[in-house]
């Protein structure tokens, strides 16, 4: 492992608290490996789609499509501006691997001389610009003192920047940072595009297939292209991502899994620096039970795993083999000019990654990956994204470190000291902006997804999940067994100033999957180290009975609670059990709450420092009412029956519930008929073919001459007259019978208390629409952020208090718009009567906007439940 790669790896994980999230972006591929004896160059470019099937065969199975983006239909058939598919993508903004761009929102259509993003001529441009953006710090700050140069301490409690110093906040141009993981730096001198599928596109299993090209590609041929891009398309898994859909979302990278398909490091074209020129890479990471000799066999280690020399040398599983000596996937050498087209092709028992020999013509991977007991990040659902990055770990900085006599040797001619080359996460950086800005850009043609016909295996349950073997689950604890194929479970192993590793360790017979813990540091109290499963409901006046299996490499005593997972995180039973070097189980006493709330089921294992380096076996986790009531039981499922009434999840449209639990191509009768058409419906939801420009598709199928005259004159939108339109409204606005965009009016829209940033208040169950945030008092903000204003005149919140006159302010961007006051009592905290109370507002434009709390004499104000705007 390079020296570059140890420090950075060190300053990600160990400088920032919310490292476990915010690491979901890192990406790594080989770094310099010894050149092959014969180089495979893939330089054959496939014929651009005729829009492709619907149906596959790979190695004599039937695949039929489930999802796609053409992003317009075939390439280069002059197809107009459009904005991106809401309903497949959302982009966001984050500050990861040191890259040295600001991801924005800016789309051609609504933005035309500064986009990021292109939908247009049937494919999607991510393009990099060099220009500084303002974008959100979110640096917590009440005073403008803390916010360093040209900073200013906003409302809502967080430093923003004019960075640009052109006396405006522009940092809404940014797209947007979800509060939790890394956020972005500002001074940016880059900006560029990210989009990602998360909670629109979610899929286990299948066929991916893109087909993409490269930064600089209209360069001449054979020239080296500069320095500094760093584009990728990617997967991660669903229960790692920020925002909450059908899976738990609290998994934190690596345990959640990344597949870095299509990986491409330009600095690696320069065959000077790099005569293999391996550029185009990929790649999988992951998290297991450490084996010999690698990083986080160390005390405290969280590295990944990885099909890289990073950090480990590689692992067996990367040959197609879980057994044997470890194995890296080297780069390829592609021809960066031309179009290429990537496969990935995953199942139950590994995957494979395909450049242009697609795996329906019998081509060979390129890479092989094989899952073994511990990798089960690969086995659960994953998300896109596509991102074009500039510098960063391995846009720049990441080759930092190779040997050298002179700066010549190193990339922009940074210095040569010490023998190393000392590039930093934009020295490399070296583009003509004004004679090639236009060219930094990653072209993506279309992304497509198809299952199996005959599915894929579903993951057993538990028998814990069903504790009188009646065929109902009746345990509240969803992955008692940790057998089940979505990890999050990984995630629950907290610390307060405590430190160790968890996993899931396989022991093979009747027990089956278990969870590991390592402890490497006790801490100073016993809640220093903490094995809990958290976030269920239980109900005031039920009784419940509790249990779980444990064994420890020492004989010891741990105490078992159920207790509130936030403060005053009150315990509402506890016992101590005696644990030894075999399996025992541990039987509370049973219990009835007192209040209807949200608790954690905890192992404590902290606090005694004779336990360092000591290990605890888990299994067998259960909680329920002893009256045995149906709980939802999901295992490996996304959809379909939960068993109690109820379903694990919806399937998007288009897609249907398979048997195994998984949503999936639907199984109609549909077949594409394109007999004798060139353009037009195939009858099944796509299309034969599109015509030229100056062509209109017939009733027949068949493309002809326009005959009609376009009539456009005095009008900016709507119909031409002729089948094609004047021109698109930009975002907010609409198309009116006179052929101009007019203000549109927003439909009302509802923001969840629990959903937003919370500052000094915390959210619980118990609301009438989702959970509700409650100790909110004086100086207290519940802000959310990306809200749009324009258009709205109205502002209503669902609150509720045990008395009156409790009032809050709400701001826009630091400004107050109106004042909401509950002047009647509504009911007691625990499980108030909630009433609505409104405010008018005026304002426009998109911000920040934040309920801030005015001083109360008694304490609380009121419990939120939701803010209405209409």
């Amino acid at each position: 492992m390079k020296p570059g790669w140890s420090a950075a790896w060190k300053r990600l994980v160990l400088g920032s608290s919310v490292w476990a999230v915010g690491l979901g972006g890192v990406s790594c591929v080989v770094e310099e490996a010894a050149a092959p004896e014969a180089t495979e160059v893939l330089q054959s470019e496939a014929p651009l789609e005729s829009y492709g099937s619907r149906t596959l065969s790979i190695a004599g199975q039937p695949f039929t499509l489930t999802w796609e983006d053409d992003f317009g239909g075939d390439l280069n058939k002059g197809q107009p501006k459009s904005l991106l598919n809401s309903a497949n993508w959302r982009k966001e903004n984050l500050g990861v691997n040191y890259e040295q761009q600001a991801y924005t929102n800016r789309e051609c259509v609504t933005h035309p001389n500064n986009w990021n993003y292109c939908v247009e001529n049937g494919k999607l441009t991510l393009l990099a610009r060099k220009e500084p953006l303002d974008c959100v710090v979110w640096q917590q700050c009440t005073a403008t003192s803390q916010c360093g140069t040209n900073g200013t301490c906003a409302a809502t409690g967080y430093c923003v920047y004019d960075q640009n110093r052109n006396g405006v906040f522009d940092h809404e141009e940014c797209a947007p940072a979800d509060g939790i993981s890394n956020f972005p730096a500002n001074g940016q001198q880059y900006t560029s595009g990210r989009i990602k599928s998360d909670e629109k596109v979610e899929f286990r299993y299948g066929y991916i297939e893109f087909r993409a090209r490269m930064p600089f590609a209209e360069l001449p041929a054979g020239a080296t292209p500069p320095s500094g891009m760093w584009p990728a398309i990617w997967l991660l898994g669903a229960n790692g991502a920020i925002a909450n859909g059908t899976r738990d979302d609290s998994v934190g990278w690596p345990m959640n899994g990344e597949i870095d398909i299509m990986e491409y490091t330009q600095i690696k074209e320069n065959k000077a620096l790099y005569p293999s020129n391996e550029a185009m890479g990929f790649n999988a990471l992951w998290r297991e039970i450490p084996e010999s000799g690698e990083m986080a066999a160390a005390p405290g280690g969280w590295q990944a795993n990885a099909c890289s020399d990073w950090p480990n040398g590689g692992d067996a599983k990367c040959d197609g083999d879980v057994g044997g000596a470890r194995a890296q996937w080297p780069g390829k050498t592609i021809d960066y000019h031309q179009w290429h087209t990537w496969g990935f092709l995953w199942d139950e028992k590994g995957f494979k990654i395909y450049i242009d020999n697609m795996p329906y013509n019998g081509g060979t991977p390129v890479g092989t990956f094989t899952n073994g007991d511990s990798s089960t990040e690969f086995q659960q659902p994953m998300y896109l994204i596509l991102n074009n990055a500039v510098g960063g770990e391995l846009g720049c900085l990441g080759w930092s470190g190779r040997s050298c006599t002179s700066s010549a040797q190193c990339a922009n001619g940074a210095a040569c000291s010490g023998g190393k080359c000392q590039e930093t996460p934009s020295s490399c950086i070296n583009i003509d902006w004004a004679a090639h800005g236009d060219k930094a850009k990653l072209e993506v043609d279309y992304v497509r997804w198809f299952h199996r016909n005959s599915g894929y295996p579903q993951a057993a349950r538990a028998a814990c999940q069903d504790s009188d073997g009646n065929g109902t689950a009746d345990n509240i604890i969803r992955n008692c067994g940790f057998n089940e194929d979505y990890t999050y479970h990984r995630s629950d192993l907290f610390f307060d100033g405590g430190q160790g590793l968890t996993d899931i360790n396989n022991e093979g017979g009747s027990r089956g999957y278990v969870q590991w813990v390592r402890i490497d540091n006790s801490g100073w109290q016993p809640h220093s180290v903490q094995i809990r499963q958290e976030g269920f409901q239980l109900n005031a006046g039920t009784t419940y009975k509790w249990k779980v299996d444990v064994k420890s490499s020492v004989a010891r005593t741990l105490p078992i609670k159920i207790a509130q997972p936030a403060a005053p995180y009150g315990v509402i039973t506890t016992f101590n059990c005696n644990v030894g070097t075999g399996w025992t189980t541990c039987t509370g006493p049973n219990f009835t709450p007192q209040a209807t709330g949200i608790y954690k089921f905890e192992i404590t294992a902290g606090g005694n420092a004779a336990f360092n380096g000591s290990q605890i076996w888990v299994d067998d986790m259960y909680l329920g009412a002893t009256t045995n009531a149906c709980q939802p039981e999901c295992t490996g499922k996304t959809c379909g029956s939960d068993g109690c009434g109820g379903v694990c999840g919806s399937c998007r449209s288009g897609t249907t519930c398979g048997s195994w639990g998984q949503c999936t191509a639907s199984s109609g009768t549909c077949t594409p008929s394109c007999s004798g058409k060139t353009c037009g419906s195939d009858g099944c939801g796509g299309t034969c073919g599109t015509c030229s420009t100056g062509n209109t598709c017939n009733a027949s199928g068949q493309c002809t001459p326009n005959t009609c005259t376009p009539q456009c004159s005095g009008k900016v939108c709507g119909s031409n007259g002729c089948g094609g339109t004047c021109g698109t409204c930009g975002s907010g606005t609409t198309c009116n019978t006179s052929g101009q965009c007019t203000p549109s009016t927003p439909s009302a829209t509802r923001l969840e208390a629990e959903s937003a940033t919370l500052t000094g208040c915390f959210a619980e169950a118990g609301g009438d629409s989702g959970g509700k945030v409650v100790a909110f008092e004086g100086n207290d903000t519940i802000c959310w952020s990306n809200v749009t204003l324009t258009g709205r005149t109205s502002a209503t919140a669902h609150v509720g208090a045990p008395y009156n006159n409790g009032e809050a302010q709400l701001k826009f961007n630091g400004t107050v718009i109106g004042t909401l006051k509950l002047a009647t009592a509504t009911g007691g905290w625990s499980s108030p009567t909630l009433a609505d109370i409104s405010t008018g507002i005026s304002a426009s434009g998109t911000g920040t906007l934040c309920l801030a709390g005015v001083t109360h004499a008694n304490g609380w104000i009121f419990s939120v439940d939701y803010l209405d705007l209409k």
